[in-house]
């Protein structure tokens, strides 16, 4: 699935880099904050932790809460390495990252960062002098393989992370209710938060893509499954109950070569055990019906107004033409805010691959709206249609700016 939403970003990515032009100051600029928060952040942060990394989890967890870092320490960090184009810097950040996971004993996060620095430390570019100096005398490259190592990242195949993707599938669904209300996941648990739920949401896609050699039908299928509970908590119930038949099908249709056939069952039953509670089976029927009814009066009207044209004149109509164009800019605008709220969405959980195919579309969208408002200018005489014009390109530049750089280092990564 991952691989599919790669695909999807990089359309857009050339586009968003076409244009796209750096002064020398501002990447010295760039460059001067990304090795300020590595010398002063990264580096000081892993060489905390850097001693409990083979410790037992009990030792990790009570030096951790003495060290006051939160899950955040070190991603101000990547942000300006990735910024100034620094790989060594964004790779010891990811790192970073990846060792406050471990100090918590979450190996879902650490496996997922350790193998981002790895491609990270592989970059020949060239790479700024002190971050270099110190990437080598502080054997930032040993740290990682002894955070690998100690984390089981290259040992740990889908046998291992299919068991822990259903154990994410259970706690999501045991945390929102059919309403879509949160609620404690079991009795001696709180009630998570948005923001938790949604983490949790995050940590499905990177456990279904943890072993990207050897995949299975129930891995694919529980990764729809905590989606389909993330459509319950944003009251999208047709959503879930579509992706929960997807998900639902995708279990039954387990082979018996797969690595998880076992779990195959299981799974397709407490699937199918939300399903039924959701009445999916109606809200899907009714959803199909309502469709079927709008097409066919979209057909009647359609055929109604091809008769009444062939019977009559038509009567000019003055306004025609600036109402078209009026209705395409409502929707161009609603199709950008939802790109952008999207691409927002993604950004926020560290998607950086799937946020750059939504903020293209929001990008194409604004390319659109600049041309519309141009056109009802010609068409009205009104000149403030040439200022929305000009607002427009405006907008392109700042998205090009705020996102351009981001989106490149994606292209980069993927390539």
């Amino acid at each position: 699935m991952l691989n599919r939403w790669i695909a999807r970003a990089c359309i857009g990515l050339a586009l968003l880099g076409g244009g796209l032009s750096t002064s020398l100051s501002w990447a010295q600029t760039n460059t001067e904050q990304a090795v300020s928060s590595y010398v002063n952040i990264t580096i000081p942060a892993i060489a905390r932790m850097k001693p409990y990394i083979d410790k037992p989890v009990s030792d990790r967890a009570k030096a951790f809460a003495t060290m006051g870092f939160t899950d955040t320490t070190c991603g101000a960090a990547v942000t300006e390495a990735i910024t100034a184009r620094e790989h060594f810097a964004e790779g010891a950040g990811n790192l970073c990252g990846a060792m406050i996971a471990w100090m918590q004993n979450e190996d879902i996060y650490t496996c997922s960062r350790v193998k981002f620095s790895g491609i990270d430390f592989a970059h020949t570019e060239p790479v700024n002098a002190t971050i270099a100096k110190l990437h080598a005398s502080e054997g930032i490259v040993s740290t990682r393989l002894q955070l690998q190592k100690a984390a089981g990242c290259t040992t740990k195949t889908v046998t291992y992370w299919g068991p822990r993707l259903l154990g994410l599938v259970d706690q999501l669904s045991a945390s929102v209710t059919n309403a879509g209300d949160l609620q404690a996941p079991s009795s001696g648990a709180a009630v998570p938060t948005v923001k938790a739920f949604e983490y949790t949401v995050f940590l499905c896609h990177l456990t279904y893509n943890a072993d990207e050699t050897n995949k299975s039908a129930v891995t694919d299928a529980a990764d729809d499954a905590c989606y389909a509970m993330n459509y319950l908590l944003d009251h999208k119930t047709l959503e879930a109950c579509r992706t929960l038949d997807k998900s639902i099908t995708k279990a039954w249709s387990t082979g018996p070569s797969d690595p998880l056939a076992s779990q195959a069952e299981g799974l397709s039953s407490k699937l199918a055990k939300r399903f039924g509670s959701l009445d999916c089976g109606m809200v899907i029927a009714t959803a199909k019906v309502e469709e079927e009814e709008a097409k066919a009066k979209q057909a009647a009207a359609a055929a109604a107004a091809a008769k009444a044209s062939a019977s009559s004149e038509p009567t000019p109509n003055p306004y025609e033409k600036r109402n078209a164009i009026v209705g395409q800019i409502n929707g161009e605008t609603q199709s950008y805010n939802n790109s952008l709220e999207v691409a927002e969405r993604w950004y926020d959980r560290g998607e950086d691959y799937d946020a750059c195919g939504y903020y293209q579309q929001a990008l194409t969208s604004l390319r659109t709206l600049e041309t519309l408002y141009a056109d009802l200018r010609r068409e009205t005489g009104d000149s403030d249609y040439s200022a929305k014009s000009r607002e427009m390109k405006d907008h392109q530049g700042a998205m090009l700016e705020n996102y351009g750089d981001m989106c490149m280092e994606a292209e980069r990564r993927l390539y």
